[in-house]
């Protein structure tokens, strides 16, 4: 399994073909051949990284992954790979043994190679698939999660299928088709020997969906987060630390109770301590609320003092910057690690459209970046012994890759090209950041796409996309997006009004109970400030999104009339109807709104772009996902039906089989098409026909 028998179509891609660029730039379909590089995972003596490439298989119109190796000062060479899904590497604690998930047995299922020959082998073989697992510090066992195999539904397959109920308020998930089960995962242990026996557990009732599993150093307890109720009565982000025993029989027992999420990643020192994010919830609940870094010495009978440590700090630990160009599958790496002697905490976090590794000591300061010269977008690492990191990071013109740092503070290499290679012949726009007074002088951060050959002494078409959340942010990531419409001729416009996160908890909550609303404001600012420079053609401006982004969108077309396009992606446009609908529908109307739509509808009302259509005179492309939960397929089709039963242009696209993450990890199909249908939208309407761009000189 070393060498692959048979390679997957993208393995020569992944090693280094370039994309197919045509004469005019870098097309949609090119999504379907980038290679997405992530989950680096190094060695405790930091001579070994293995890592995960996941590319488009049109066959299957679906992804797959392969796990690559960086030995030492080598070329990166194929590890695992072939025509099943090998993913999730991580390392023995000696680095003698690779585990991993792949599915060549059917399901999910844990294998391990061992690194100094042979065959991979699988060590688990749960009828549902394995989850996250953890390897135990001696390296002897390795603790999983498993969810116990779904009852057979219909006695005839071809049949209707049976009634799907339930008695919960949280009862399904944007992602998951159909309802949650009432059984989720449950942890296990096995120890790391071909012909085991039976699975140690299960460790925890699975009433509730535990995170990924953490040792804690002396490899007799393991730690975890969860929800302690499975039907929360508030929303189901209120996770609690649990620990329990790796014994027979033993039970979960929580080592918090605030109120306010207590989440993974679990970092764990080697003298006892642990290190978790979270924060204190408020009344009134805050709609958007600083994630800190926690940690605390945990004794025989709980938690010692926790200490807040980035009480100084007031950005989210772990936040990154929007891309569409993550692993499409699976979670992110480390975000959080102690170093070998547990003096100080490593931490991702997201600063003003930057996102940066930085160490603090465990007892709290202030953090110091050390990433500072990778000025983008650093999305994961993880930290050896000896102290080299290997990071996953990635700029506006370096789609991602591996690095690595000998030393915090050191200078950082590029070990892996699969993103430069991919993209070696696109003509890729850097950023240009731009610093603007809103309306009240508050500054707004934002950044502007030059197509390539731009010439500021012609005017040029703009297109200004809105990002989602509204809590979240951009910053300078590579976004394969935003480089496609750059190479049709429009200037790019991003923007984070105020809303968006990096910028401290004060003003990602500013626009708590006033959203949409003055962060329209801040975006109209931004725009006139590049109009104000003399090279855009106002009678050709664009204007787009998706989510919150959506929502901004037909918020902005009925306040102005000065687009020529729209494009409102996945909105929320009657917010009454989504608070009852989506799939975390009371913890929106608890920290968006002071009361429910039913007794407050004037405010539900005045914040529902849907009432304010009949304004709108801007042609609309509306793109929704059938099994879309987070802004459910009502929305979008509600928006497109009144536009046109007020005879306004407007387009309707469905996707089927999609979720809400449509454009970061729905089938590659759909995410070619879905990017052509923009594309052909906003060229046809801004862009002058090819015969007059020429005579102007375009």
């Amino acid at each position: 399994m070393r060498v692959p028998s048979c390679g997957s179509a993208f393995i020569a891609l992944a090693i280094g073909t370039a994309l197919q660029v045509g004469a005019a730039g870098l097309d949609p379909a090119s999504i379907a051949q980038v290679p997405f590089v992530g989950d680096a995972q190094i060695t405790a003596d930091g001579k070994r990284i293995a890592y995960v490439v996941t590319h488009a298989d049109t066959w299957k119109d679906d992804y797959q992954s392969d796990i690559w190796l960086i030995d030492g000062d080598a070329a990166p060479r194929l590890l695992v790979g072939g025509a099943k899904d090998d993913a999730r590497p991580r390392w023995s604690p000696d680095g003698s043994q690779l585990a991993f998930i792949s599915d060549r047995t059917e399901k999910r299922q844990i294998h391990i190679l061992d690194m100094r020959g042979g065959e991979a082998w699988p060590l688990t073989n749960e009828k549902a698939g394995v989850g996250a697992f953890a390897w135990s510090p001696d390296g002897k066992r390795i603790a999983y999660l498993a969810r116990p195999a779904p009852a057979d539904e219909a006695a005839n397959p071809k049949g209707a299928g049976k009634a799907r109920i339930t008695e919960r308020l949280y009862y399904r998930m944007d992602g998951a088709p159909g309802f949650l089960p009432e059984q989720r995962s449950q942890l296990w242990v096995v120890d790391v020997v071909p012909g085991h026996g039976a699975p140690l557990g299960p460790l925890w009732d699975g009433r509730t969906e535990p995170s990924e599993p953490a040792w804690t150093a002396d490899g007799k307890t393991l730690l975890f987060s969860a929800l302690p109720d499975p039907n929360p009565p508030v929303a189901p982000v209120n996770d609690e630390l649990f620990r329990v025993e790796v014994a027979g029989g033993a039970a979960a027992v929580a080592l918090t109770s605030r109120d306010g999420p207590d989440g993974g990643p679990i970092a764990v020192a080697r003298d006892g301590r642990i290190a978790w994010t979270g924060f204190d919830d408020t009344r009134p609940r805050r709609s958007a609320t600083t994630t800190r870094l926690y940690a605390a010495m945990l004794g025989t009978t709980g938690l010692g003092d926790i200490v807040n440590v980035t009480a100084a700090f007031d950005r989210n630990v772990g936040e990154t910057s929007m891309s569409d160009l993550p692993p499409p599958r699976g979670g992110p790496g480390a975000r959080v690690q102690f170093d070998p002697n547990g003096r100080s905490l490593y931490f991702i976090a997201a600063d003003r459209g930057l996102a940066q590794l930085y160490r603090i000591a465990a007892g709290g300061g202030d953090p110091q970046s050390i990433s500072a010269q990778l000025r983008g977008d650093l999305r994961e690492f993880t930290l050896a012994g000896n102290g080299r990191i290997a990071a996953v990071f990635g700029s506006p013109t370096q789609p991602y890759d591996v690095w690595t740092t000998d030393r915090p503070g050191g200078k950082w290499t590029q070990r892996t090209t699969h993103g430069r290679d991919a993209f070696a012949g696109a003509r890729l726009a850097p950023y240009e950041e731009l610093w603007v007074d809103s309306f009240d002088g508050t500054r707004i951060q934002a950044w502007l796409l030059k197509p390539p050959g731009f010439d500021p002494a012609q005017r040029h078409p703009l297109m200004l996309y809105i990002h989602g959340g509204p809590h979240a942010m951009y910053g300078e990531g590579f976004f394969h997006e935003f480089q496609v419409l750059a190479n049709a001729g429009l200037l790019v416009l991003i923007a984070n009004p105020r809303g968006s996160t990096g910028y401290g908890e004060e003003f990602a909550n500013s626009v708590q109970f006033r959203y949409p609303g003055d962060d329209y404001r801040d975006l109209m600012a931004a725009l006139d400030a590049v109009i104000s420079r003399g090279y855009v053609d106002t009678a050709r401006l664009g204007v787009g999104g998706g989510s919150g982004g959506g929502v901004l969108t037909s918020w902005t077309i009925a306040q102005t009339d000065r687009f020529a396009a729209a494009l409102v992606e996945r909105p929320v446009v009657d917010f009454a109807s989504h608070t009852v609908v989506a799939d975390l529908n009371n913890m929106f109307a608890q920290r968006w709104f002071h009361d429910l739509p039913w007794r407050a509808p004037k405010e539900y009302f005045d914040r529902s772009p849907i009432n304010f259509v009949d304004k709108v005179k801007t042609p609309v492309l509306v793109i929704q996902s059938e099994q879309d939960y987070r802004t459910p397929l009502d929305q979008g089709i509600g928006y497109y039906n009144a536009l046109r039963m007020l005879g306004k242009p407007a387009k309707l696209v469905l996707f089927p089989t999609s979720s809400h993450g449509l454009s970061r990890n729905g089938p590659p199909s759909q995410r070619v098409e879905r990017l052509e249908l923009i594309l052909d939208w906003f060229t046809t309407r801004l862009l002058p026909p090819p015969a007059a761009r020429h005579s102007a000189g375009g």
